[in-house]
């Protein structure tokens, strides 16, 4: 009767493993695509601009806001209570972008605010940092307005 030492079961076992795994890309000529780190709202859009639209507010039929955003990460805000006269509230200040696709506005009322930077729009998210959801969603999207010529 054979004695299988130890090391020997350990490398038969390896070998026999081995054989099963499957081979590296490189090795079997396929090409795996590599995750686009590249393609964000900050590299790939036009984000700088105007972008206006209504938002709902608690106690007035809306709240007419518009933002600027410069390409020197700074910001002008407008806002308009509807149907509360014509006085406009101005604000300017600085954003940061939390991501490619995020930026924070500073300086807000109640604390920063978030938006989603998309093809031509921006889109309030929640406090916290998730799109709001609901029947007034498509009222916390702001459109970007054509460049004045």
């Amino acid at each position: 009767m054979a004695v299988l030492r130890p090391h020997a079961v350990f490398l038969s076992v390896a070998i026999l493993l081995g054989g099963c795994a499957t081979q590296p890309a490189a090795l079997t000529g396929m090409r795996v695509p590599k995750p686009d780190t590249t393609h964000t709202s900050r590299r790939v859009l036009d984000w700088a601009g105007t972008y206006a639209g209504v938002l709902p507010c608690a106690d007035c039929p809306g709240l007419r806001e518009t933002i600027t955003l410069n390409k020197n990460l700074t910001m002008e805000i407008t806002t308009q209570y509807v149907g509360r006269g014509d006085q406009i509230f101005r604000r300017g200040n600085e954003f940061s972008w939390v991501d490619g696709n995020t930026i924070r506005l500073e300086g807000m009322r109640g604390g920063p605010t978030l938006y989603r930077v998309g093809e031509n729009q921006l889109t309030q998210l929640g406090m916290d940092g998730k799109p709001i959801t609901g029947p007034l969603a498509a009222r916390f999207i702001l459109k970007k307005l054509p460049k004045p010529r």
